[in-house]
């Protein structure tokens, strides 16, 4: 009988050692759990901090303000990051640097898609009429601009240039075309000497061939004397993270030429 109490009680002991174990285990893997919990709050927080660090270098709210009313940290809106977001951000800044250096409406802004921005300069600003020295009127807002561009969203920058139908005449360019070309790798040394890696850009001379629809010049041949710099973003995944495939080539290395003749 003593013997059977024995083993009993052995028994109780070994239960009650079970239960206390397991009660050990639970708020060992409780306490990991929120530790797993506080560690994703920090590493999210990190990410908004980055990603604001980038959506905000080229802002031009007034320091410390943000998105919303009043003044604090400035803080993404919940669409950054999202397809589309990074072009309609540079589309807006462009256009807003635009006005603020009083360029009005001269500098035309459009996105053309989620991924693809273009920037129209006409010559009235950029040039005097058969010349390729650029305005020094511009140079704040190629220093601006050049800013925007070296964002790492931005990914391939075409430079292209345009004239009208009328051939040149007493300029050193045997024609429009190869006035178009110059033109165009004007824009891009002036950016290149800014800091946009030279590995993102392509130059094309476009010429005469490609004459802007009337409904856009409206008689005005001189608008189609131009230079268009479309930018190609990132493109970006449904869980909105930005693809590696295409990143941009290395500042040292040469520009791509595409000058067309037609």
């Amino acid at each position: 009988m003593a013997r059977r109490r024995s083993r009993k009680q052995e028994s109780d002991e070994g239960g009650g050692n079970f239960e206390l174990l397991f009660l050990q285990l639970m708020m060992v893997m409780l306490a990991f759990f929120i530790l797993l919990s506080s560690l994703a709050v920090v590493v999210d927080q990190k990410r908004l901090k980055a990603i604001n660090s980038l959506s905000g270098a080229f802002s031009f709210l007034p320091a410390g303000g943000n998105v919303n009313k009043g003044k604090g940290p400035s803080m993404p809106t919940p669409s950054l990051g999202g397809s589309g977001a990074a072009s309609k951000r540079t589309a807006k800044d462009l256009t807003e640097v635009a006005k603020l250096l009083g360029l009005g409406d001269a500098v035309h802004v459009l996105p053309l898609d989620k991924q693809t921005v273009r920037v129209r300069l006409p010559e009235k600003i950029l040039f005097h009429s058969g010349g390729v020295k650029l305005d020094p009127t511009m140079r704040p807002f190629l220093d601006i601009m050049a800013d925007i561009l070296r964002r790492p969203e931005v990914i391939e920058i075409t430079i292209q240039g345009y004239t009208d139908e009328i051939p040149i005449k007493g300029s050193r360019y045997a024609s429009n075309w190869e006035l178009s070309a110059a033109r165009a790798m004007q824009v891009f040394l002036a950016l290149e000497k800014r800091g946009v890696p030279r590995g993102r850009m392509i130059v094309a001379g476009m010429g005469s061939n490609h004459p802007l629809p009337e409904s856009e010049t409206h008689g005005d041949r001189s608008l189609n004397r131009r230079v268009d710099i479309l930018l190609k973003f990132r493109p970006v995944t449904d869980k909105g993270e930005s693809s590696m495939m295409g990143a941009p080539a290395e500042h040292g290395q040469a520009p791509r030429s595409a000058v067309k003749a037609n």
